[in-house]
């Protein structure tokens, strides 16, 4: 009889195991992060930094702090390059290309070695991001409209 319900235990742990793991499963939900597309598009309408500001918000999620670092690094880096750039042409012309280059940087080199490029993740709303940027580039386009054509 003892050899009975020792196989009864052992059935049951075994059975509650499986249970645990299931469970597990069930809890350990994708992150939520703002998906490749939204960087394009604030990249595109907006400026690389702010593609960048938003995919160091996907790593910091993530907790990939160095990632953070480099993308900050690269956005500045990229940004100022290209004011210079559009600058020295005199002509916003490339600015949209520029734009939609550092975004594909962003995407295809930063967001495939820290994020990776089959990561499973669930979709962020792009709404309060993109309030908040149109909020921070507002002024700028008015005193470029207004100031930019008294001179």
């Amino acid at each position: 009889m003892t050899e009975k319900n020792s196989r009864y235990s052992e059935f049951k742990n075994a059975d509650q195991e499986n249970e645990e793991l299931e469970e597990n499963e069930i809890t350990a939900l994708p992150p939520r992060l703002y998906s490749k597309r939204v960087i394009i598009t604030f990249s595109a309408l907006f400026s690389t930094i702010f593609g960048a500001v938003i995919l160091m918000s996907n790593l910091k999620n993530l907790n990939e702090r160095k990632g953070m670092f480099q993308v900050l690094v690269f956005g500045i880096i990229f940004t100022v390059g290209q004011m210079i750039t559009v600058s020295s042409l005199q002509s916003n012309k490339f600015s949209l290309i520029l734009n939609i280059s550092g975004a594909i940087i962003l995407n295809e080199y930063f967001w495939n070695r820290y994020i990776g490029k089959d990561k499973e993740y669930l979709k962020k709303n792009w709404v309060k991001p993109a309030l908040i940027s149109t909020l921070i580039s507002l002024p700028f386009v008015f005193a470029i409209l207004y100031l930019g054509g008294n001179s």
